[in-house]
């Protein structure tokens, strides 16, 4: 296994030794009590924690950018005007708007996270419904908890 690869599975593997031990602190901060967003946000965080798991047991490269996790680069096409743009999906406290670090938890960042080449996200904007199509995936190293 080379360097990247294995730096790329002890990270992924940190995410999961984080949300089993702190998934009630991680809510309480960043979603309301007792709210449907909080009930939603542990389900989407229970089924990533899975997927990753199974991610783990045949691990591999190509694997690795298949699914949108914490971490990934992730290159989109708007559907009404076919132009792309590419964000980093990263934990709410390493999220950086301007240069295209965006959180899990924001409307995007959700609707990507474990999507696959090929999905289309429909996000509710200010301006109305936008259409996006995942293009591309890479890993990258950027899911730091």
């Amino acid at each position: 296994m080379n360097h990247s690869l294995l730096g790329a599975k002890t990270q992924l593997i940190q995410q999961l030794v984080y949300f089993d031990e702190e998934l009630t602190t991680f809510l309480e901060l960043y979603t309301p009590n007792q709210s449907k967003i909080r009930t939603t946000t542990r389900q989407h965080l229970m089924d990533y924690c899975l997927e990753l798991t199974q991610l783990m047991q045949e691990f591999n490269e190509e694997m690795l950018h298949s699914r949108v996790l914490i971490g990934s680069r992730v290159l989109v096409r708007y559907m009404d005007d076919h132009e792309t743009d590419s964000f980093t999906i990263v934990f709410p406290s390493k999220a950086d708007p301007n240069n295209n670090y965006i959180s899990f938890l924001s409307p995007i960042g959700s609707c990507l996270l474990l999507g696959a080449v090929g999905k289309v996200c429909s996000i509710e904007t200010p301006s109305g419904i936008s259409v996006m199509k995942i293009e591309k995936i890479e890993f990258r190293n950027a899911g730091d908890i």
